[in-house]
This record gives structure tokens, sequence and C-alpha cells, in this order.
């Protein structure tokens, strides 16, 4: 029976890297001599494929278009290495797999779920074989981020792309919060940069604590924590 052909959503060489970097590596080639066939990984493809699809098809008209978003092309290469890891050596035990093979499941299945709730939105390529691979915004929360503003200069908070109207600054953490602070009135932020600072006529003491609430976004421009210099040199500049 011949092997369907997958959609594209990630390739055979994505998934000869991931064994390449893993603990224990598979070989894909001939039947030969290797521990699977490229049909054998199509195979894989083609089925983790259908499960994305089956999974966001009420938010997303499936099979999506090739290239695929940068998160389908994640979900689909670790996904399909942990399956044919899997069916390599059928008589492990989950808790005896490779925290490494683990990790290729466990990201694959957050990714999907981030998408099924919203929490990621999917870029979707205007036109089919442009070859350009679409890039998503990753919306994430913060919970609570606690911070001292003194004086007036910019504090960079450590997010960058917050989304203007998910954001409250509060004196407290009590639920309900209470007593929200103002933009422009007690504070200014830089919304990309995610600086903030303490205006004149402030109602925030200086050095006092303060909890903030908001959305941003990760973006192929900006991935958390790979800044280490925030020194804020005006209106949306760094040095």
């Amino acid at each position: 029976m011949p092997v369907p052909e997958p959609t594209g959503y990630c390739s055979i060489d994505e998934i000869r890297n991931i064994f390449k970097k893993g603990q224990d590596v598979i070989k894909i080639g001939s039947a030969d001599d290797d521990n699977v066939t490229e049909d054998d990984v199509n195979q894989a493809i083609y089925d983790v494929e259908r499960r994305i699809d089956a999974k966001i098809r009420f938010k997303y008209a499936v099979p999506l278009a090739v290239p695929v978003d940068e998160v389908i092309n994640q979900i689909a290469r670790r996904r399909s290495a942990y399956d044919i890891f899997v069916d390599v050596y059928p008589s492990r035990e989950v808790e005896a797999l490779p925290e490494a093979v683990k990790e290729w499941k466990d990201l694959a299945e957050d990714l999907l779920q981030d998408i099924i709730i919203g929490t990621i939105t999917l870029t979707i390529p205007a036109a089919t074989g442009t070859g350009v691979k679409a890039m998503t915004s990753h919306l994430k929360r913060v919970r609570e981020l606690q911070v001292r503003l003194s004086g007036t200069d910019w504090n960079y908070l450590g997010y960058e792309y917050i989304v203007p109207d998910s954001f409250i600054a509060v004196p407290t953490a009590a639920v309900p919060l209470k007593g929200e602070y103002v933009e422009g009135t007690d504070y200014e932020i830089l919304w990309k940069e995610g600086a903030m600072r303490r205006v004149d006529g402030t109602s925030i003491g200086a050095g006092s604590l303060i909890y903030l609430y908001f959305l941003y976004q990760q973006t192929p421009e900006f991935q958390e924590g790979t800044r280490e210099k925030k020194i804020i040199t005006g209106e949306g500049g760094y040095l």
C-alpha cells in the first residue's frame, strides 16, 4: 500500500536533525541499513498532520497552506520524532523514555493546546508556494509582575510588545484588584519596548512596590530573555 503524501508541515530532514541532537540516534535511510526508512517518516508526518488538522479545524481551514506557521512546524516535527522513537522502541515505558524525547511530545502538546484555546494565533500565508514560512506572535500572559519605580527614569520590565488594553498597574495584589494607576497621570509606558516610568505628580510613591498584569507577544524580533543590556536612550530606543 503506497504511503500517503504529507501536506508538508515538516520535512524528513528536520526529523533527521532532531534525532542527531537527541540522546538516542535513529538513522533514517534505506531499509537495509537503518532503523527507519523515509517512507516510515513520511507516514509518521502524515499521521501527525491529520491529528493537528482534526484539532484545529474549528478555527482554521485545513489542511493548512504551506509553508506553515513556525509553531505548526514545531508541533509536527517534534511529535513525529516522538512517535517514530516510540515505534522503534515499543517496549519502553513512558517513564523510562529519555528526557529529551519526552520533551518533544510535551512541547508539541503544549503548543497545540495554546492554538486551541487561542493563546497562540497562527499566521497564515496570503499565497501558497512563496517559500516564506509564516511566523507567529505568541500571546502570553504575565500573571503578576512586581516592580519598584523611583524617580522618572525608564525601567525595563523584561517583556516587550505589551498589549496596551491588557495592562493593569495596581498598588496591591489583593483580589479584586483596586486602586488602578492611570497611564499619563501616574506613569508612562513604551509598549513595544516594555519600559515604564513614573511621571511628575504621580500617586505612585518613589520606590513603592506596584503590581503589573498584562499580555505580551513573543515575536520573531524578540524572544523573552534574550536582551541583556536594558539602557533606555529615549522614546523607543536602546543603547
